[in-house]
């Protein structure tokens, strides 16, 4: 509820396949209401307005937010449109905003919606689920406790490439669990689909000529080193590997597999490393598909009616586009080392991701 004890009303600006889930998650929401859909696609904005009874239906954003009266915008749209969008939204005094990712298509636009978000006072929440799922908070609840003891190394890959509209969600979990900012990347891009080691896919395939796959390493602040390898070849599910001074974690998305492996001590001797780690019992993490996001949407109402904060911000969704320029630059300087921030002339690098 806001503070006047009113249900605050809820509008979702594209809607289509993602964007139509994003809307379905509002219904019979504690304290909010979805009231408006908007789509420049007809067809969408009929079928999203059979979702529940009353709600608006228009064919652009600005009408709804000329029209609808609304507290909270979820957009669902592709990331070039998301900063017109959230720019415009800020400005008619929104209260809240969640933004599906990729967060934008350059760091120009992100800057864009960190800042008018930020100079209206309107909550910025990116959709990296991630961040709420029990298994990557059981996991950076483990790494901050010293269960591996000081990270030090580790391992992430993911099948069907595309660094930047998978890789958001990758990375961004990284810096999430790690608790820690990258600041040194090094990697190579591949565009196109392999044809002797995959087979073809109609959507993998043409994506993968914009958005290619990586491969590389990223440095982070704590000393922690994470090789990288998404290149199209990789045909298994989506996993992290967390090593430390004292022991693993091994974390897969798909069935939500949690493995770790310590020693009694976190000693750091290189003898102590040969010894047999205690295995410790598999955890179930396994969630219905909504949840996530229903928590990330809690946290905007707790965010606008008490002041609290939010757990994937706009500076986070930012961080890990940049990181997906990053190693688009390192690949073109013939795998050069690039540190974090990136400078200015970053910037204006527009991709093609969604």
């Amino acid at each position: 509820m806001s503070e006047s004890g009113r249900e605050l009303r809820v509008g979702v600006v594209g809607v289509g396949g993602r964007g139509v889930q994003l809307a379905s998650y509002w219904l019979d929401f504690p304290g909010a209401r979805l009231v408006a859909v908007a789509d420049f696609i007809p067809e969408l904005v009929q079928r999203a307005q059979a979702l529940g009874d009353g709600i608006a239906g228009y064919s652009s954003h600005t009408e709804l937010l000329a029209d609808a009266n609304i507290d909270i915008l979820t957009v669902g749209t592709t990331g070039n449109l998301h900063a017109g969008i959230v720019r415009d939204a800020a400005a008619a005094g929104i209260k809240a905003v969640y933004v599906e990712k990729p967060f934008a298509n350059s760091l120009a636009d992100a800057d864009i919606m960190i800042n008018a978000c930020r100079a209206n006072g309107t909550v910025l929440q990116v959709g990296h689920q991630r961040r709420w799922l029990k298994g990557t908070v059981y996991t950076r609840n483990a790494i901050r406790d010293g269960a591996i003891g000081m990270p030090t190394f580790g391992y992430l890959y993911w099948p069907t490439g595309r660094i930047g509209s998978n890789g958001t969600h990758f990375f961004d979990a990284l810096n999430f669990m790690l608790d820690s900012k990258p600041v040194e990347i090094v990697g190579r891009v591949q565009y196109g689909l392999d044809l002797t080691r995959v087979e073809d896919h109609p959507n993998y395939g043409v994506r993968s000529l914009k958005d290619p796959g990586a491969f590389g390493f990223i440095t982070y602040e704590n000393g922690a080193r994470i090789a990288v390898d998404a290149l199209n070849d990789v045909l298994q599910p989506y996993t992290y590997m967390f090593g430390g001074s004292k022991g693993r974690i091994d974390l897969e998305e798909v069935s939500w597999y949690y493995d770790l492996r310590d020693r009694p001590e976190d000693d750091r001797h290189h003898r102590s490393s040969w010894t047999i780690s205690d295995r410790h019992p598999m955890i179930d993490l396994d969630e219905e598909a909504g949840i996530a996001e229903r928590v990330g949407y809690q946290e905007m109402i707790d965010a606008i009616t008490t002041g609290s904060a939010v757990t994937s911000p706009g500076e986070a969704g930012r961080l890990a586009l940049e990181m997906i320029v990053a190693f688009h630059l390192s690949s073109e300087a013939g795998m050069t080392p690039v540190s974090l921030p990136l400078p200015d002339s970053a910037l204006d690098r527009q991709l093609d991701i969604h």
